[in-house]
């Protein structure tokens, strides 16, 4: 897709229009969204203190602070400014109960424009949040343990599947794609409020989670260093030109939107589970209405068209491991149904020169089951070495030639972890290819522990491929990153 230039000669001699903005609405519904979450946290922290106390009772903290400062070595590329994390666990135990939560907050530094009126607290209802500095409870839940049977209600994370990085039937948590590659994949997971209830009756585990209603991925902006989409990017960059998203509508909070899973689980030599879920695909998609293209007093104010979209699905999988002397092996596979898909971005309908006006963008969107498998392996070479190598797959059943995604879609990854000095130096080397596009990305990292507390670290990303696959939209986002950590 390409935008030649600004065409003038079709545009109006005196007019001037200015776009509506949205942030009155978010603003709106983002009070809501803080007021629900900090009651969440009122209600549960009542009830923990409302338990009796008994003699095991535990109360336990731990946190992580993290400073991050990224070169990027493309000119091209988007800057970051240094971002700084801090992570607290906290969890009380009282008797039968127990509070947990996971608290991360500081300040994001991929936001390059935030809203003057948004909140500290991340939302569950909004899918482009600029928060920074920003809070967010990752998980938030009470636990009630019985003879067998433990309840939880709260905000939390699931980890359902067996493979690194693309779990295929890991689909209850929405991912947060802002640092998408450079963040690991439980910082990635959104906490949802949910119930979920595990039943153990001797090598079997039995779970139940209901999620009662949407928690959308988040994304980052055209103008952000991670930014999803290629159209949105390529309006971005046009000079004197503001791009403006829209929030999606999302599905009523009503029982018939939320989302539910059961997982049978048998423990023993080979670890195996059967899943089952039906509720809304986590994996971002769109959908196109028009291109607005309107003039400001500071130039061009462009509503690209296009929305979050969000489909259900019905998701029936598999997953095992087992352990062979050095060997461990994993592996998992999933048939999902209504899986949905968008066709290739040079067909979205978007026109080479812009001019003031409104252009119908064409219907982006196709729904197809997919058949998704991996099979993942981890071998201790030796004392403080551990190599993993996977492999998984995604078939699209009746696949279209309008896809950009072929009927076989593969990811091979390959990580190699070595502690050097009597676990002094810890060095990482991940690897992952898409053969099918020739999508590669290189991670190399160092880290040199100073004492229980303390490490530092000097992380690398190259990466490339075509511009709508997986790891080569983030072509220009090559980087050396400086990292800081202190734990407790």
């Amino acid at each position: 897709m390409t935008f030649l230039r600004r065409d003038r000669s079709k545009e109006p001699g005196n007019e001037k229009r200015q776009a509506h903005s949205p942030h009155a609405e978010r603003k709106t519904a983002g009070a809501k969204t803080v007021f629900s979450q900090c009651s969440m946290l009122f209600a549960l922290c009542i009830l923990a203190n409302a338990i009796p106390l008994h003699a095991d009772d535990v109360f336990s903290i731990s946190g992580r602070l993290d400073l991050h400062g990224v070169y990027a070595i493309d000119p091209d590329s988007v800057k970051e400014d240094p971002s700084l994390t801090a992570r607290m666990q906290l969890d009380a135990q009282k008797s039968q109960w127990r509070v947990h939560s996971w608290i991360e907050g500081g300040w994001d530094g991929t936001v390059r424009s935030p809203r003057r009126d948004h909140s500290i607290l991340k939302s569950f209802d909004e899918v482009y949040q600029d928060n920074t500095p920003y809070l967010e409870f990752k998980e938030l839940y009470v636990e009630r343990s019985l003879a067998s049977l433990d309840l939880r209600v709260g905000i939390q994370r699931f980890s359902w599947g067996r493979l690194d990085e693309y779990p295929v039937n890991d689909l209850f948590n929405p991912w947060d794609y802002t640092q998408f590659i450079v963040r690991p994949i439980e910082e990635r997971k959104i906490g949802v409020p949910s119930i979920s209830a595990t039943m153990g009756r001797m090598d079997w585990t039995y779970q139940l989670v209901w999620v009662p209603w949407l928690v959308p991925y988040r994304l980052p902006k055209p103008n952000e260093r991670w930014s999803v989409i290629s159209a949105g990017t390529a309006l971005s960059n046009i000079p004197d030109a503001e791009v403006i998203l829209q929030e999606p509508d999302l599905p009523s909070r009503t029982l018939g939107n939320g989302s539910a899973g059961f997982r049978i689980q048998r423990m023993g030599e080979i670890e195996w589970a059967v899943n089952l879920f039906h509720g809304y695909d986590p994996r971002p998609v769109f959908k196109t209405t028009a291109l607005r293209v309107m003039e400001s007093q500071a130039g061009l104010v462009i509503d690209p068209g296009f929305v979050p979209s969000f489909h259900k699905i019905t998701s029936i999988g598999l997953d095992g491991a087992a352990v062979k002397g050095d060997w461990s092996l994993r592996g998992e596979a999933a048939y999902t149904l209504s899986r949905a898909f968008d066709i290739r971005q040079e067909l979205w309908g978007y026109p080479d020169v812009l001019v003031p006006g409104v252009t119908p963008l064409n219907p982006v969107e196709i729904e197809r089951d997919t058949i998704d498998y991996g099979i993942a392996a981890d071998y201790r070479l030796i004392e403080d070495c551990m190599l993993t190598l996977q492999a998984q797959q995604t078939v699209i059943v009746d696949r279209p030639a309008t896809l950009f995604e072929r009927e076989i879609e593969t990811i091979l990854l390959a990580n190699l972890r070595v502690q050097w000095m009597n676990q002094k130096i810890e060095t990482n080397l991940n690897l992952a290819y898409n053969p099918e596009h020739g999508a590669s990305m290189v991670r190399p990292s160092m880290y040199y522990v100073f004492n229980d507390s303390w490490k530092a670290g000097i992380i690398g990303l190259l990466l490339d491929g075509p511009p709508q696959s997986i790891f080569g939209r983030y072509a220009k986002n090559d980087q050396i990153e400086m990292v800081m950590v202190y734990s407790w």
